[in-house]
């Protein structure tokens, strides 16, 4: 299992076609939002190809999508090395309810991409530069207390209402604080900081949050893999036509 992989131990598992399916709706987004006119023939299939990959196609989940864009001009050209090297947040957008995943993860992806309120829209000459993860939330369970979970295992979610009456609630995903080398305290100072927070935080503060851990399911793509495995290394891009249907769907070996 590599970083860009990690199994929670029950529920859905991401797989590489999910990363494959949100690239493909991205790019044909973004690539046929440059023309006024637009062939019907042109669009996505309602079903996605990893729906194939499913046990169960009406199977729900919460997740989150993820793109991260690497501060080079193009990742085609770049080394492996840095290819895997440092990358910047983008967008990431979920949803902790159940959501059908068969849709869920192409909707996500969009917006992730285009509507979140930190970033301006990812623009189409920036995919080249991107990476994108799925994060499928499962094995939900309730804390004791707020320090009950494991940096690098789980995610947590927290809720607390101040002496006032404000209502404060946020989340991270499991692999924030591992990326981050976070403690555990480190890990809910900054939680609550992103809830919004920026008063005290003692003990009181501590024993009056509210905390449910959880695990994910995560694959994550560069869009260099994207196009070695979809596109037989071609290029995908056209920024002088819309994409042929083609060239819009993965082809699985």
């Amino acid at each position: 299992m590599t970083n860009d992989e990690t199994d929670a131990t029950s529920g859905p598992q991401a797989i590489p076609e999910m990363c494959h399916h949100c690239f493909d709706v991205l790019i044909d987004k973004l690539q046929n939002s440059a023309f006024t006119e637009r062939n019907s023939s042109q669009a996505v299939d309602d079903m996605p190809a990893f729906a194939d990959h499913l046990d169960d196609v009406t199977v729900q989940c919460p997740l989150f999508i993820t793109w991260d864009k690497q501060p080079h001009k193009s990742a085609l050209s770049s080394s492996r090395k840095r290819n895997h090297g440092h990358y910047e947040l983008r967008g990431c957008i979920g949803n902790l309810s159940p959501q059908l995943l068969v849709t869920a993860i192409g909707a996500y992806a969009l917006t992730s991409a285009l509507r979140d309120h930190r970033f301006e829209p990812i623009q189409l000459g920036e995919v080249a530069s991107l990476r994108v993860a799925v994060s499928l939330l499962v094995n939900y369970e309730p804390c004791k207390d707020a320090f009950d979970w494991t940096v690098g295992i789980h995610g947590i979610m927290i809720k607390f209402h101040t002496d006032s009456g404000a209502f404060y609630s946020a989340t991270f995903l499991p692999e924030v604080a591992g990326e981050r080398r976070w403690s555990v305290m480190e890990t809910l100072t900054a939680l609550i900081q992103k809830a919004g927070y920026n008063g005290i935080i003692d003990d009181q503060l501590l024993a009056s949050i509210k905390c449910t851990r959880y695990q994910s399911s995560k694959r994550r793509m560069t869009f260099r893999d994207y196009v070695k495995q979809c596109h037989q290394g071609e290029n995908p891009i056209n920024l002088t036509q819309p994409r042929s249907k083609s060239t819009q769907q993965c082809v699985h070996l």
